[in-house]
């Protein structure tokens, strides 16, 4: 087998609440711009992006899906076989905007499949950052256990932080998107030349065995 290159396109799916700024998140990751007044996405836009990570370019393709509930039943659609979900979920509705985080990844859950052995990646986005210092300390701190113990419930590594007003944590965001999918086409192509050379190793004893039991009926 020849040398493990990472096919693109890179698919990134998002999802969340139509409130919760998935679209200004994109534009913000595409253009490096925010848009205070952005109209709701219907049923779902599709936006590529060449990005720079480490001396190098990698391929995005990119489905901002619609929030509204009356949309959700085309959505499994959009994410089929996407390497990676971005949850998406408001810092400055967080109680709500988790219950709905929660209908996606219990979607993901049992639509979430891919053609890839390596299942879909799920990464918890709390947007909105810049609006975090509005609230009290004691706020902070209640929205703060609650989103670690929405993590620690949904086995989800790490919140990710962004603001798509002023850039923070967007384009690390896509950075962190980009090792995860190279390092699951990693783990999938070494799974796939361990199970060829398995199957190599079994069609050579079968081989052996066929040959020896021909030489056995041949030899009287």
């Amino acid at each position: 087998m020849s040398s493990p290159v990472p096919p693109p396109p890179y698919k990134v799916v998002l999802l969340g609440d139509s409130s919760v700024g998935k679209t200004s998140l994109v534009t913000r990751f595409t253009t490096s711009r925010f848009n205070q007044h952005t109209a709701n996405t219907i049923g779902a836009a599709f936006i590529t992006k060449e990005h720079s990570v480490d001396d190098r370019k990698v391929h995005f393709e990119i489905w901002d899906t619609a929030g509204q509930e009356r949309y959700r039943s085309l959505t499994p659609m959009y994410y089929r076989n996407a390497r990676v979900a971005l949850v998406c979920f408001d810092m400055d509705n967080v109680e709500e905007s988790l219950n709905t985080a929660k209908y996606w990844i219990d979607q993901l859950a049992v639509n979430g499949g891919t053609d890839s052995s390596v299942p879909i990646r799920i990464k918890l986005v709390g947007n909105k950052r810049d609006l975090l210092q509005t609230h009290e300390d004691t706020r902070r701190q209640e929205e703060q256990e609650a989103i670690e113990g929405f993590c620690s419930e949904n086995d989800l590594e790490q919140l990710w932080e962004t603001s798509a007003k002023d850039g923070h944590g967007v384009n690390e965001l896509f950075d962190g998107i980009v090792k995860d999918i190279e390092e699951d086409f990693f783990t999938e192509y070494y799974q796939r030349a361990e199970d060829a050379r398995g199957r190599s190793d079994s069609l050579g004893q079968l081989g052996f065995i066929l040959n020896r039991r021909e030489a056995n009926n041949n030899c009287c």
